[in-house]
């Protein structure tokens, strides 16, 4: 999409009030990155027709991305895992303040780790932290995805350099590789049926057969 119909549908959907304006305010003021508001509400449009009772994060940041997808349904709940112990706690306290904590499991840790345990099935999974590791953590959701179950992953076209033809800066380089390696692979995975959607910052969105 080009830069004008980006605008004009993030314009559209970014209708956030309360809590959500303040913590896309806070993400805003120190450089904590969020889903994008057209990216919530293809999460929210996802959550009201799967309607899953049980939700997997990766990467909660400080929680905005699991308020949108609790928020979207009042009888699901969800896990959601956060590597950096300061979010983590900014993410608590949102939960509180939204009155989800109950709904809400916040695991502290490394998710390299912290999946290789899990044994829960999980009816959606959203994915939306290290670059790098995607291809891990989409190998562990697999194994968690109950059967018909939504697998989405976030930023995969990495702010355009992704789908870029022109040649990719060094300190980018590494990454870029590695989401295009990681979209032909989920796209060639057997047991999953995958598009890509250009919206935000690029969303695969999977389902398991």
């Amino acid at each position: 999409m080009i830069d004008s119909d980006i605008k004009f549908i993030r314009q559209l959907f970014d209708l956030s009030q309360g809590l959500l304006k303040e913590i896309e305010s806070y993400a805003s003021d120190n450089f904590i990155p969020i889903i994008k508001p057209e990216v919530a509400k293809f999460l929210e449009t996802i959550i009201k027709i799967k309607q899953p009772e049980n939700i997997l994060e990766i990467g909660t940041a400080v929680g905005y991305s699991s308020i949108v997808m609790l928020l979207a349904h009042e009888n699901c709940k969800i896990l959601t895992i956060e590597k950096n112990m300061d979010m983590a706690e900014i993410a608590k306290e949102n939960f509180l303040k939204a009155s989800l904590l109950d709904r809400v499991e916040l695991i502290k840790g490394d998710a390299l780790d912290v999946l290789p345990c899990l044994n829960k099935k999980y009816d959606l999974i959203f994915i939306d932290a290290a670059k790098g590791h995607y291809k891990e953590f989409f190998d562990e959701s697999l194994r968690l995805l109950s059967d018909r179950g939504i697998l989405i992953c976030d930023n995969i076209l990495y702010k355009g350099y992704v789908a870029a033809e022109k040649h990719v800066k060094h300190k980018r380089r590494t990454i870029v590789y590695r989401m295009r390696d990681f979209i032909l692979y989920v796209l060639n995975k057997t047991g999953i049926s995958t598009s890509i959607i250009p919206i935000g910052d690029g969303l695969s969105i999977s389902v398991k057969e």
